[in-house]
C-alpha cells in the first residue's frame, strides 16, 4: 500500500511514522523544512486540560478584543467562511463523545511519550508541573475544576506570585523531538507546495503528481482549501539564555517559559495572522525579559497553530480524502494520538469522533 501524507508538521510526521509502522509506503510532502513551523511551540504537553483550545465560550471574544486593544494579539487575516461558523458555534457545548474523544487524544499521546522517552529520552521529556500566573488564581482554579477532563489542580506560589499548578504536565524540546522523528522515519520526502488533492493523488506546484492509494491531508490550516474552516493563529518560539527554575506562563501577557537543559525556550502571541510580517516578535521578548531578567535569543521561529471555530480537531474522511487538523494550542499534545487516528482512517478502520461535518457544509 501507498501513502501521500501532506504536511509535515509534528501531526503529519507521527501520522507518517504510524503508517510506516504498518509497512505502508509513506510519501510525505512539505513545502520547507520537516516540522518548522511546529518547533516554534513551547512543548508543554497538556494532557487532561482543554480549557486553552476553548475559543468559542461566549466569553473569549471580549477577552480576545481585549488582547488586541493591549497590543497582545492582532487580527491581520480574514476568513468570512471561519467567522461565519465561528459564530454558529459561540457558546455552543460539546457531546459527551467529544470530550471521550480528546481524553482519549491525551491518554494515548501521553502513552506513547512515555514509551519513546523509555527507549532513548533524547529530546528531553519530563513530567512536571505547569505554573499559570493568574490575576486571580482561586477564580482560576474553580474553572479548572469544571473542566470535564477533571485535570488535578492546586493553588501554589510561582515567581513571587499565585499560580495555578496543573500536576499532570509534561516537556519536551521540540527542536530535539522533531530530529528525533527524522531518525525514526524511513519515508519518501516531496519537496514542494501542493496546488491540487485528488482521492489518490496530489499535484505539486510545478506540476509533478504523486499518487497513492490513499492520501491523508495533515497540513494545518491549508485545510481551509477543501472547504474546512480552519484558521491560522500565529505564534512564536525563541530558544534562548534565560534562567528559569520552573515551567511556567503568565497568562496576563500571554507568554510561556519552558526551561531545558541546554535553553530555555520562551513562546508567545496569538495572532489572527498569516501574514509574514513578525513585528510583534518584539513584544514576546519585552515581556519575558520582565518575567526572567536580560538573556540573549539563540533563534527564533514562528508556528501557525490551526484552529477550527470550536477548537476541537478535526479528524475525518472528507469525501475520499483522511483529513487531519484543527488541533490549536495542543497540536503537540495530541499529535501522537491524533497521527494515530489519521493512519487508522487511512487503512480504512474506525477513529475517534471528531467529525468535519459538526460545522455543516
Amino acid at each position: 500500500m501507498k501513502a501521500v501524507v501532506v504536511g509535515g508538521g509534528i501531526v503529519g510526521l507521527f501520522t507518517a511514522y504510524f503508517l510506516q509502522a504498518e509497512g505502508v509506503k509513506v510519501t510525505l510532502v512539505e513545502r520547507g523544512e520537516l516540522g518548522e513551523w511546529s518547533k516554534a511551540a513551547a512543548g508543554i504537553l497538556e494532557y487532561t486540560r482543554f480549557v486553552i483550545n476553548r475559543i468559542n465560550v461566549k466569553s473569549y471574544p471580549a477577552r480576545y478584543l481585549a488582547m488586541v486593544i493591549r497590543g497582545d494579539a492582532r487580527i491581520k487575516t480574514w476568513d468570512r467562511r471561519w467567522l461565519a461558523a465561528y459564530l454558529k458555534s459561540l457558546g455552543r457545548e460539546p457531546t459527551s463523545d467529544m470530550w471521550g474523544a480528546v481524553r482519549h487524544l491525551g491518554d494515548f499521546s501521553r502513552r506513547h511519550y512515555r514509551a519513546m522517552a523509555e527507549e532513548k529520552n533524547d529530546f528531553q521529556y519530563s513530567e512536571e508541573p505547569l505554573y499559570e500566573l493568574w490575576q486571580d488564581a482561586e477564580a482560576a482554579l474553580e474553572e479548572a475544576k469544571r473542566d470535564p477532563l477533571a485535570p488535578r489542580v492546586e493553588v501554589v506560589e510561582c515567581c513571587g506570585r499565585e499560580a495555578v499548578a496543573y500536576l499532570d504536565a509534561a516537556k519536551l524540546s521540540t527542536e530535539d523531538f522533531i530530529d528525533r522523528m527524522k531518525r525514526e522515519l524511513s519515508v519518501e520526502v516531496a519537496r514542494g507546495e501542493a496546488v491540487e488533492i485528488l482521492p489518490n493523488a496530489v499535484r505539486l506546484e510545478g506540476g509533478k503528481t504523486l499518487h497513492g492509494d490513499v492520501v491523508v491531508v495533515a497540513a494545518g490550516w491549508w485545510a481551509r482549501r477543501l472547504g474546512l474552516p480552519v484558521a491560522p493563529l500565529k505564534g512564536y518560539g525563541f530558544r534562548t539564555t534565560a534562567r528559569a527554575g520552573k515551567m511556567f506562563i503568565d497568562m496576563s501577557r500571554g507568554v510561556a517559559v519552558v526551561p531545558l537543559a541546554k535553553w530555555t525556550k520562551i513562546t508567545g502571541r496569538f495572532d489572527l495572522d498569516a501574514t509574514t510580517d513578525h513585528k510583534p516578535a518584539g513584544r514576546v521578548l519585552k515581556a519575558a525579559e520582565s518575567l526572567v531578567g536580560q538573556f540573549q535569543v539563540i533563534d527564533m521561529a514562528v508556528g501557525y497553530r490551526p484552529c477550527t471555530p470550536d477548537g476541537f480537531p478535526i479528524v475525518d474522511k472528507v469525501g475520499e480524502l483522511v483529513v487531519v487538523t484543527g488541533a490549536c494550542r495542543l497540536g503537540w499534545t495530541y499529535g501522537p494520538a491524533l497521527g494515530k487516528a489519521a493512519a487508522d482512517l487511512a487503512l480504512g478502520r474506525t477513529a475517534v469522533a471528531l467529525p468535519a461535518g459538526r460545522f455543516g457544509g
